[in-house]
């Protein structure tokens, strides 16, 4: 893949195209990555990617993995519009539904795995980057759209722009969706923007339902070594902070790295606990699983790792 899009990206150009985008996630993913080894990892994935794009997204003219799901684009014009919304909100509302019955028939899948998927759905145009007749990539403001709709989708579902405009949506889903207000981050974040959400799936959160620009997010970073982490024996690794937190939701602790071969830091959302009893508030989390995220990324004894806890203080 990295070979074929450096070969075109020299003669590579770009154009407008209007697609309906649909970025699918995987829920609880990362926790599952720290307690599976990585041949079981691998052959999950892999058997979701082929799932996604030879069971229901068969119609997709770019697919691009992100990690713990897959960005898809369905190009459409004036002519054939409501069909390829159809054919789309159909296909994402059976993967929604089928999904946590995906592996129970695959002889190579006989460990959990996570059972919920989250989607976020958006149509209008997008920059094609293109080299003859082969798609390199997509981007604009739509995909980043689509990326903070599928954020909304939790613990699973489907949520919908609503300038998808709820007449396209096919007459046997559309009474399934409500509609929310939502405050979304680089896109509506001091005044809201109009989702559409599948009712008997979704929960939003409720902070984004109050502006966005009203918090401010303050960082709290503490380095060690990957020799030092190792060390550690005590059940949880804790993280005094400074402020009390907002509350609890308003609180993301990443862990990241820099990894030979790869390019920039490798970061993941780490579970936490958040204890608000102690003299001054902590989170916390789980040292084996960190511990052992650390040995399948055989990452080097001297490394210098990080752990960035940001959260909203109270004002």
């Amino acid at each position: 893949m990295y070979k074929t899009f450096k070969e075109n990206l020299p003669k590579a150009q770009g154009r407008s195209e209007f697609v309906i985008a649909v970025n699918a996630d995987i829920r609880g993913f990362s926790a599952f990555s720290r307690i599976n080894e990585s041949p079981n990892i691998a052959i999950f994935i892999k058997r979701f990617y082929l799932q996604m794009i030879n069971s229901y997204f068969t119609n997709a003219n770019f697919v691009k993995p992100t990690g713990d799901g897959l960005l898809m684009t369905f190009p459409y014009d004036e002519n054939n519009l409501l069909e390829v919304s159809e054919t789309v909100l159909t296909s994402c509302f059976k993967c929604l539904q089928e999904f946590p019955t995906f592996s129970q028939s695959d002889p190579m899948i006989n460990f959990a795995v996570p059972h919920q998927l989250g989607i976020g759905v958006a149509r209008g145009t997008a920059c094609c980057l293109y080299a003859g007749k082969r798609i390199l990539d997509y981007s604009g403001h739509l995909l980043n759209l689509c990326s903070r709709l599928m954020e909304l989708a939790r613990p699973s579902g489907i949520v919908i722009d609503s300038s998808y405009k709820k007449e396209i949506i096919p007459d046997s889903l559309k009474e399934l969706f409500s509609e929310q207000d939502v405050y979304l981050r680089s896109i509506a974040e001091d005044k809201a923007a109009t989702v559409l959400y599948l009712k008997d799936y979704v929960n939003i959160p409720d902070f984004y339902l109050k502006p966005l620009l009203l918090d401010k997010w303050v960082s709290q970073i503490q380095e060690t070594t990957v020799r030092d982490l190792l060390k550690v024996t005590s059940l949880e690794c804790a993280f005094r902070l400074k402020k009390t937190p907002k509350s609890g939701e308003k609180i993301r602790v990443v862990f990241s790295f820099f990894k030979k071969g790869q390019r920039g830091r490798v970061e993941t959302d780490l579970p936490f606990i958040y204890h608000d009893d102690f003299p001054k508030p902590e989170v916390s989390i789980n040292t084996d699983q960190i511990q052992k995220y650390v040995k399948d990324q055989q990452l080097a004894q001297n490394l210098k790792v990080k752990f960035k806890i940001d959260y909203v203080p109270k004002s």
